[in-house]
């Protein structure tokens, strides 16, 4: 991963993460979802997108509660490629865009991080970032949290 960019970068990069959900204090999160769209900040349409299904190091980390949050199940990603064999993939739609979404600054980014310093690898960075959790708090107070 060269994390110098070349051309233009100025596409949004819209994007969210699955997580288990850790059931003890100091237990990581592993995620075990990464999707993403990359879209034309003048013409707001799609141009590429990215979606995959992410196998974490420990199928007994994902719990009941990891189920019932996100429905994905142990069975599910038990075939699916680990984070280090799609971090190629998430560090090219990431690096050096504008990076959006609900709860970007206080859960994605730092999942993100997390995942790429795991598996000994730079982070991407963003060019910016749109939080729509930060946006709807304004309007809508605590309630933001669940409007995704």
């Amino acid at each position: 991963m060269n994390p110098t960019t070349s051309g233009d970068r100025s596409e949004i990069c819209f994007f969210d993460l699955e997580t288990t959900i850790p059931r003890r204090r100091g237990q990581g999160f592993s995620i075990l979802e990464f999707g993403a769209i990359l879209v034309c900040p003048k013409r707001l349409v799609e141009l590429k997108s990215f979606a995959s299904l992410v196998r974490p190091d420990y199928l007994s980390s994902i719990s009941l509660d990891s189920v019932r949050c996100n429905g994905i199940t142990r069975d599910a990603v038990a075939e699916a490629r680990s984070f280090s064999d799609i971090a190629e993939e998430v560090y090219g739609f990431l690096h050096g865009r504008v990076w959006a979404g609900h709860n970007r600054l206080k859960f994605d980014c730092v999942r993100i991080r997390e995942a790429f310093k795991k598996i000994g690898r730079p982070a991407p960075e963003p060019k910016g970032i749109i939080d729509s959790l930060a946006l709807l708090t304004k309007k809508f107070g605590r309630r933001a949290g669940d409007m995704k």
